[in-house]
């Protein structure tokens, strides 16, 4: 069976993430062993921010509690990556949390993507942060 299959020519089309769900999907039937599936996934999590899911992987990989070094290093700088984004959209997210101030744009129609750029260009927030903030307001204004 596993001679069928297409995973690896397809996966090579996807998004690392939406590899997981077929990986997991092959685990299922077993069509191959355990430790290959606990390699590919840990191969596959090296290109994302999922850190501590490849350090679970490696550790029941190996029967250890130890894990590699460059996985600690890449696990602190996924944290202090996302602590810096955290604190650079804090003001977005206090603005999208207050529910007063997000019915008041609301009627007004003010809530557009100029309006977010100009309030929060001087916060250092990526762009598509703003972008995405924006689609918010748009979804739930529908």
């Amino acid at each position: 069976m596993a001679e069928h299959d297409l995973t690896v020519l397809m996966a090579a089309q996807l998004d690392q993430h939406l590899v997981f769900p077929l990986l997991e999907f092959l685990q299922e039937w077993q069509l191959y062993s355990e430790p290959e599936f606990l390699e590919a996934k840990i191969r596959l999590l090296s290109g994302t921010n999922m850190v501590d899911y490849a350090m679970d992987i490696h550790k029941s990989l190996h029967s250890t509690d130890d894990v590699p070094e460059d996985m600690v290093k890449r696990r602190a700088e996924v944290v202090s990556r996302l602590r810096s984004l955290e604190e650079a959209a804090a003001p977005l997210v206090a603005f999208l949390q207050n529910p007063q101030l997000v019915q008041e744009l609301r009627p007004d129609k003010q809530y557009n993507i100029h309006m977010l750029q100009e309030r929060y260009q001087g916060s250092n927030l990526p762009g598509y942060v703003i972008y995405c903030c924006y689609m918010w307001l748009h979804i739930i204004s529908i």
